[in-house]
């Protein structure tokens, strides 16, 4: 089961571009190895793709159903703007500090593992970007996450994760969320033709998954910051985010964001049924720091995330190391 969810992952978007005219794809590994962890949010896998520089959004590049929403939505009635169509498939695993142990540890966060898909809408212009999306999917043993993450360690010969007989049970999940980003800053530097910008955004989400408002910041040095504006983010640690760049070029980054968060189904643990939970921590805090590089119809992105405490009895940093390989056809 797990070997088959890696290979869905990695080449159904591959096989599924190739076939309907899909103008990126791309593929994201997040991971907390680099840090020599392996407890708390542990690994994610996303494979994207989608379609951009549209000048409308219908049923010729959506679903009947999401093309009807997008035409209901406030994105269609800005004028000047340019479309972009992502769609994603991820999983992401949550796990104890110490996998090693078999019993229930009341402190630590749940085991939890979520399979999702994500549909995102974006519309934008040199200076303002918006999107829309929506995330359905399911935690629990439904999911993979357990057979995945034993065979992944199986053939690394790491530990064994014996915690998962106290993972969440099987529930539907959804989420809706919205962002707008702005190009605040921006200044060209004579060094090596290189801009500075600075982006700014704020986004909100509700959802049984999780509820959420925040704000952020990003810092940027490089090149041809312009024409990567619309796929750019201010927030630290979206799981469905695509890279999907076209120009030669390269820039370096830092992120930082604040957000409240209403609920997390990761932490509260199932909302129908009684299930393993920690306390909430509201307020939190995120910090990124990373490169991209663009070459001919590749980009590459490596980036570290820093995340502040999310539940009362956290006794280990939430981080983890992140890299995204995109092909632009």
């Amino acid at each position: 089961m797990g070997k088959i969810l890696i290979l869905l992952i990695l080449f159904s978007p591959l096989s599924y571009a190739q076939n309907n005219g899909i103008d990126f794809v791309s593929f994201t590994i997040e991971n907390d190895i680099i840090f020599s962890e392996d407890g708390g949010y542990s690994n994610g896998f996303i494979g994207s793709w989608g379609y951009k520089d549209l000048t409308e959004l219908d049923n010729t590049n959506l679903p009947n159903w999401l093309a009807y929403l997008a035409d209901k939505s406030y994105l269609t009635s800005m004028p000047d703007k340019t479309y972009a169509i992502s769609y994603s498939v991820g999983q992401f695993i949550q796990t104890a500090t110490d996998i090693t142990l078999s019993e229930l540890v009341e402190e630590d966060a749940p085991y939890a593992g979520l399979l999702a898909w994500e549909g995102q809408i974006n519309a934008f212009d040199q200076d303002v970007s918006d999107e829309l999306g929506l995330i359905l999917g399911v935690v629990g043993p439904a999911s993979g996450a357990e057979q995945l993450q034993k065979a992944i360690h199986s053939l690394t010969d790491s530990d064994t994760p014996n915690g998962w007989g106290h993972q969440l049970d099987n529930e539907l999940v959804f989420r809706v969320q919205a962002k707008r980003t702005w190009r605040l800053f921006d200044l060209a530097l004579p060094l090596k033709e290189t801009e500075f910008d600075i982006i700014g955004g704020v986004s909100g989400g509700v959802g049984n998954l999780r509820s959420d408002l925040g704000t952020g910041l990003n810092f940027r040095w490089g090149q041809q910051l312009s024409k990567s504006f619309a796929s750019a983010s201010a927030m630290p640690i979206e799981k469905f985010s695509t890279l999907n760049n076209t120009s030669d070029g390269w820039y370096v980054f830092a992120n930082i964001s604040a957000s409240y968060v209403a609920n997390d189904i990761f932490m509260d643990g199932n909302t129908f049924k009684d299930s393993h939970s920690v306390e909430l921590i509201h307020d939190q805090y995120a910090f990124s720091t990373g490169a991209i590089l663009n070459i001919s119809n590749w980009s590459f992105l490596v980036s570290m995330v820093r995340i502040s405490d999310e539940y009362e009895t956290q006794t280990e940093p939430t981080r983890f190391g992140s890299f995204t390989v995109s092909y632009n056809y």
